[in-house]
């Protein structure tokens, strides 16, 4: 049995790695500001589309000289860690896009929202020469690289192309675009589904689950009530925020009125209140 009782939530903001000092609002590099002592709510949604993940997060009475360097920054990033004593793991890591502070009562609230890769998949543009018989691997890879993510299992899924996949340039050609776009057509001749997971990249076969244990899911592990299921076989569940639930993952159901395994984690909405009552993870999953 698993217990799940004392909240724990850590918020840390910082510079972009990579970015300069010049231009952060007095943020030095390697600087962070750690505000988890100070109440927070948050909202974080992720997904296994190739699309940005979301966060939105309210911080209360952050200092004058903070809300200052949160609103005027650039590029900083946010990592959100989340869960219970014992059990605490990263919920999101993603890009600030505005912080922005209001006054309510005795209180004032920052709030911050930020994606997760957002102008990596959005606006990232390619032209790679390939030459006759170069693999597509080799090309996907160089695609990947351009995206400026974390690469993830990239090079393991390159590797296992089918022989029909990884021939389809053979003639040669230029790739040209959005890097985004280019990874869509070769994971798509591929048979994989891909997505950006807290600034990495997961590539899975289509309709399959990240290898490893299941994640088992029931009353006495946080499952809060009984998971309903769809026409479609789709289940949708609300447990405790926990470590491993997240897009991708197996995950194993038991209850009274619902036993199932064989199941995909499709979506998750993490929504938390430290002040508050909500501790939640919803997600939704599919039979893999």
């Amino acid at each position: 049995m698993t217990v799940l009782f004392q909240r724990v939530v850590n918020v840390t903001i910082a510079p972009k790695l990579g970015i300069a000092a010049a231009g952060l609002a007095g943020i030095a590099p390697g600087q962070a500001y750690d505000v988890s002592a100070l109440d927070c709510t948050f909202n974080v949604k992720k997904n296994l589309k190739p699309e940005p993940n979301t966060c939105e997060l309210k911080i209360y009475n952050l200092n004058e000289h903070t809300r200052k360097v949160f609103s005027s920054a650039d590029r900083l990033i946010i990592r959100l860690e989340a869960g219970h004593v014992g059990s605490v793991s990263q919920l999101y890591l993603g890009e600030v896009h505005a912080a922005t502070s209001t006054v309510d009562g005795p209180d004032i609230i920052t709030e911050i929202s930020t994606s997760d890769s957002e102008k990596e998949l959005g606006t990232t543009k390619i032209s790679i020469p390939v030459g006759p018989k170069t693999p597509a691997s080799a090309v996907m890879l160089q695609i990947v690289k351009a995206l400026n993510v974390g690469p993830g299992n990239a090079a393991i899924m390159a590797a296992k192309m089918p022989p029909n996949v990884v021939a389809m340039f053979g003639n040669g050609t230029i790739v040209t675009g959005k890097a985004a776009r280019a990874l869509d057509d070769i994971c798509r001749a591929a048979d994989y589904e891909w997505s950006i997971q807290d600034g990495v990249l997961q590539i899975l076969d289509r309709a399959k689950a990240v290898e490893g244990l299941a994640v088992f899911l029931s009353p006495d592990t946080g499952l809060i009530g009984s998971p309903s299921v769809d026409p479609k076989g789709i289940v949708s569940a609300t447990a405790l925020i926990q470590p491993d639930l997240r897009p991708g993952r197996k995950v194993v159901f038991k209850t009274k009125a619902f036993t199932g395994a064989g199941y995909r984690i499709e979506e998750c909405e993490y929504t938390g209140d430290t002040s508050g009552t909500e501790w939640y993870v919803k997600l939704t999953a599919k039979p893999y």
